[in-house]
């Protein structure tokens, strides 16, 4: 990836001007001390989206680098049977899903970048039959591997919203095909976008950027797995996830969403 210069290349400039790219860090003022473009911590995007766009054009892009800086993007175990995919992914660092790789990623001292919602999110929002075309869905309420990964290796969550990252692509519903995707963690679905290519839609992307959420001091002889390791997982967890309800009420306006709702699951 490097001898090819591949973050360089003018196919990702085109897919910015194509899409529209903004992020706003404003969150990050009262962060004092935490530099986005450096410190080891975990971004954490959503939503996850028919691809995980959010994620892909945060690692991939110079222009995206300006902000992010590098960090390695966590993937399902799945994409290394997608030959192209698995090469790209292999370029930017890519590191498995599993725990112990993730495990041994933070270890190492990798910044990681990851869509906490994973394969499952793309099935959540409409036209899921009870979802309505103004929720936005996340999955986040049993996701807690990331936090305790997190509190484990000592390093700050950082969530992500990217506003419009769930409508670059349009998909059909049907159950089977989700149960299949959930059995096998690879993404199985009908999608479509322009003219009903596999071509995305032209939407701006807005990520919004969040304070850092830290785990809490003093915690050099927490046993991992212990009852006060699992408390404050879960302390954690809230505030993430009322982090990103906060994101998304506090700059859907700005994107031009004042009637959508947030809808953790």
């Amino acid at each position: 990836g490097e001898l090819l210069k591949f973050k360089k290349w003018g196919l990702w400039n085109a897919w910015m001007r194509y899409i529209s790219f903004e992020v706003i860090t404003d969150e990050l003022k009262g962060a004092q001390g935490f530099n986005l473009q450096k410190d080891p911590a975990i971004l954490a995007f959503s939503p996850h989206g028919i691809f995980p766009f959010s994620l892909g054009f945060a690692v991939v892009t110079e222009r995206a680098k300006e902000y992010f800086g590098e960090f390695r993007p966590v993937a399902a175990t799945a994409t290394r049977f997608y030959p192209l995919l698995k090469t790209i992914l292999q370029w930017v660092g890519q590191v498995d899903a599993s725990r112990s790789e993730v495990d041994r990623a933070l270890s190492q001292g990798a910044r990681l970048g990851l869509a906490p919602g994973g394969i499952s999110e793309m099935f959540e929002g409409y036209p899921k039959i009870g979802r309505h075309p103004d929720e936005e869905c996340v999955i986040l309420n049993a996701r807690k591997g990331f936090i305790k990964m997190a509190l484990k290796h000592k390093v700050p969550v950082v969530p992500i919203y990217c506003f419009g990252s769930s409508k670059l692509m349009k998909r059909l519903q049907f159950p089977l095909l989700e149960k299949m995707s959930n059995l096998l963690r690879i993404s199985v679905c009908i999608f479509y976008g322009v003219c009903g290519l596999p071509i995305p839609f032209r939407k701006k992307l807005l990520y919004v950027v969040g304070r850092p959420i830290y785990p809490p001091e003093a915690q050099d002889s927490l046993e991992v797995g212990s009852p006060e390791f699992q408390r404050q997982v879960d302390e954690m967890h809230q505030t993430f996830c009322e982090s990103m309800t906060n994101l998304f009420e506090k700059y859907k306006s700005s994107y031009g969403w004042d009637h959508k709702v947030l809808r953790i699951v």
